[in-house]
This record gives C-alpha cells, sequence and structure tokens, in this order.
C-alpha cells in the first residue's frame, strides 16, 4: 500500500454547535413552517372580523313609547305605543340590544289640558348602553290630545243571550245597583250613555235565579270601572199572555159612579189564570186623578198587570 503525505490527508475541522439563539430562530422561522402559515392566516381573519364588528354602523328598530303624564290629565287620543328610532353604534352592542332597552321615556308632566305637538328628539329619553346614541326617530313629532279625569256614574244594563226553557219567559231583570262609577278622560266619559254586563245565559232556566259577581265591561280602553262586577236578579215564570175583557164595570175609590160603568181592558198573566178569568171578577177603580187602577180577587193580586183601558175619558157623575 502506497504511503500517503501527512500533508495530502485533508483534516475535517469539527462543525460548531448551534447557538440557543439560533436554535430559537429555527423553531420559529423555518420548524412546521406550514402550520405557523395557517395559524398567521386565521389571525389575519380574525383580526378582520373583530375590526369589522367594532366598525360603527346604523339600525332602525322600534322602541316602545311610555309617557308620563300630568296626575290630573289623561291622553284622549291614541298616539303611536310604538315608534322607528334609528341608533348608532358597534354592531356587537346593537345586537345585544333587547326590548328592556328600547322603552322611550316621554315626560308630559309639565304640558296642561289641549292638543299638542311633541318633538320626540327634544321629550324621549332612552337608556342606552355606552357607545349607542340615537340619531334620529320616526316620526319626529306625535299629537297627543291631554283631557281632565273625571268620574260619574253610569247606567248598568245586563246583557241576556239564550231563551228559557220552553213555555217559560223573563218578567225582569233587576241589578243589585242600577249604576256604576267610571273615570276617564272627558269626552269618552261623558259620551258614555251605558255599560253592558258580560253574557247571562238564560238557555235551560224555568225558575227566577241571581247571577253573582257579573263583570261589567266597557269597550273604551280610557274608562276605567271603579266597581268592575255586579249581581243580577233574573225573575223568571210561565209564559205570560194577553186578553181582552169586555163590559168590566168602572167605579171611583169611594164608590162614586162615573161615565161610562163599564168599559174593555186589556190584562197580562199566565195563560192559564187569564183563559180562567172572568169579566165580572174584574174591576176598574179610578183614583183621585181618574187615573184607572186594576181589582182582581185576592188570589190573583200580583199575577195580573192591566195593560190598556179601551176608554180614554172617565166624567164622575154627581
Amino acid at each position: 500500500m502506497p504511503f500517503q503525505d501527512v500533508d495530502d490527508i485533508a483534516i475535517s475541522e469539527p462543525q460548531a454547535a448551534p447557538t440557543r439563539i439560533e436554535k430559537l430562530l429555527r423553531r420559529i422561522f423555518i420548524e412546521d413552517w406550514s402550520l405557523k402559515l395557517l395559524s398567521l392566516a386565521i389571525a389575519i381573519v380574525l383580526w378582520l372580523l373583530v375590526t369589522g364588528q367594532n366598525e360603527p354602523v346604523t339600525a332602525h328598530l322600534n322602541v316602545q313609547l311610555n309617557f308620563i303624564r300630568p296626575q290630573s290629565l289623561e291622553i284622549s287620543n291614541d298616539p303611536p305605543r310604538t315608534v322607528d328610532v334609528m341608533l348608532t353604534g358597534s354592531r356587537n352592542k346593537l345586537d345585544d340590544l333587547t326590548s328592556l332597552d328600547l322603552v322611550a321615556t316621554v315626560d308630559i308632566s309639565d304640558q296642561r289640558a289641549g292638543e299638542r305637538v311633541l318633538r320626540l328628539a327634544d321629550r324621549a329619553q332612552i337608556s342606552l348602553p355606552q357607545g349607542i346614541k340615537v340619531d334620529g326617530y320616526q316620526p319626529s313629532a306625535i299629537p297627543i290630545r291631554l283631557e281632565e279625569i273625571v268620574e260619574r256614574q253610569v247606567p248598568i244594563e245586563p246583557k241576556l243571550e239564550g231563551q228559557p226553557e220552553n213555555g217559560f219567559e223573563v218578567y225582569s231583570v233587576s241589578p243589585n245597583k242600577g249604576s256604576v262609577s267610571v273615570r276617564g278622560p272627558a269626552s269618552h266619559v261623558d259620551g258614555l250613555q251605558k255599560v253592558l254586563t258580560e253574557s247571562i245565559w238564560l238557555a235551560g232556566h224555568k225558575e227566577s235565579f241571581t247571577a253573582s259577581n257579573v263583570a261589567i265591561d266597557v269597550a273604551d280602553p280610557k274608562v276605567d270601572l271603579l266597581e268592575p262586577v255586579v249581581n243580577v236578579n233574573i225573575e223568571i215564570g210561565e209564559r205570560r199572555v194577553e186578553k181582552t175583557f169586555s163590559g168590566v164595570s168602572v167605579s171611583r175609590a169611594d164608590g162614586d159612579k162615573v161615565q161610562p160603568a163599564t168599559t174593555a181592558i186589556t190584562v197580562l198573566g199566565v195563560a192559564s189564570l187569564v183563559n180562567a178569568l172572568k169579566p165580572e171578577e174584574l174591576k176598574i177603580v179610578l183614583d183621585d186623578d181618574l187615573k184607572p187602577q186594576l181589582e182582581v180577587p185576592d188570589a190573583l193580586k200580583g199575577k195580573i198587570t192591566l195593560k190598556s183601558v179601551q176608554t180614554s175619558k172617565f166624567i164622575p157623575l154627581r
């Protein structure tokens, strides 16, 4: 084997170990570069989204109007209960608004009775989160009419539905009170002629009864009922008929005679009683003003009613 000169043999120097900084830079920029690139892209997208969410935007939303009025006055017209409001703020904050946030308080406690036009920009107040502002309302103004609150009694009219059992009818309907107290704007209360009860059903009844705690209904939402229920007595009995009798005697209460001495009358009563009556069982007695009163046998008192008298004028005989 031939010998080589020592100078001809290359002596390789050992490589120096990477420093800590070099390792760190390699780990940051070289290792897993594809994952790092993806993470960077995601971060950029998220940054753009967040930046976009914080950019001011404008939204049109409905707000409810809550009026604070003077104690002695009431709003008698029908102003809108909601209006459109234009709000400006970040999308996140606008999206977080709830119905509790969207209430505008309109203070009119300083106003007097009469017609008013309210500019909502001047009168409406909304408690909104910081960063949201009101740019305007649509409509920008609303008309209201303020009236004095009054109270008065209004007649009650029971509302009956259906019919009693066959062969029976309603004799009378009597509420335990004839009227009820109502309160509201003067024009609404003054225009109220009566109030109706809820329906009282008569179907199947053949005896008198009392409908208790019957609700009273007022269709006008501006008018308040101070006594909302009533008891109603319904008198029911056998169906009545009318019958005319001729030759019924006529006299004065003191027994004096009159001219004519007889007349024809029409009476009302239960069919079985009226059909069994005879003219001689009936009598017309004239009071001091010559007004006719019907007299019947004691057993029929309260069961037979005088409806009409054929003779319009009687002349006393002296």
